[in-house]
């Protein structure tokens, strides 16, 4: 993955999370911003903030990622995009009280499929690092009032935010991958032409 597809991989994401965010935390009150100026409830540097966040998790990705996925897995970005989207929704629709149980599933949910993917262990402390590092990014954002969680479990946050994001390095992970496996078939098809 080149520094320009990381770029526009995280550009694509910021849109998305952008739109995630508004629909399934702001419309729900799952939290609230503060910052002004502010779009439909939500900072201006949403969309900013998720851009960063884009380009730390493609790059760390991108850093432990060795190989390219087969061209018959290029699915596998989907589905990991899917899982994690529908994590996102439930926990904007989540009763905060169901929140350590939730986190619960969603941390088994992630060793399940870390381990059906086969997952290196260099892979899986990268996972780790992101998530460490989305907890506590979006902790010192709260610390510094751009945003509150309706309920926050430890440092500001909720407990589903760190598994969360676990699923969210894996998207990462599948995305270079993809990219990468893209890029390999079309070197491939060049050479054979």
């Amino acid at each position: 993955m080149t520094d320009r597809q990381l770029v526009v991989a995280a550009g694509l994401f910021a849109v998305f999370l952008t739109a995630c965010d508004q629909l399934f935390h702001v419309r729900t009150e799952t939290l609230v911003y503060f910052w002004e100026p502010q779009v439909a409830g939500q900072t201006v540097i949403v969309p900013l903030t998720f851009f960063l966040a884009g380009v730390l998790m493609l790059g760390a990705s991108r850093r432990v990622q060795p190989q390219a996925l087969p061209v018959t897995g290029a699915r596998r970005p989907v589905i990991s995009l899917v899982l994690v989207t529908a994590a996102y929704l439930v926990s904007g629709l989540l009763d905060p009280d169901l929140a350590g149980a939730y986190a619960l599933v969603l941390l088994i949910a992630w060793a399940v499929r870390v381990a059906v993917r086969g997952e290196r262990a260099v892979a899986v402390a990268a996972a780790v690092a992101i998530a460490v590092g989305g907890v506590l990014a979006e902790s010192a954002l709260s610390a510094a009032g751009e945003f509150d969680y309706l309920a926050p479990d430890l440092l500001g946050v909720p407990w589903w935010l760190f598994p969360l994001y676990l699923h969210g390095a894996l998207v990462a992970a599948d995305v270079v991958a993809l990219v990468r496996s893209r890029v390999a078939t079309n070197a491939t098809s060049v050479r054979h032409t």
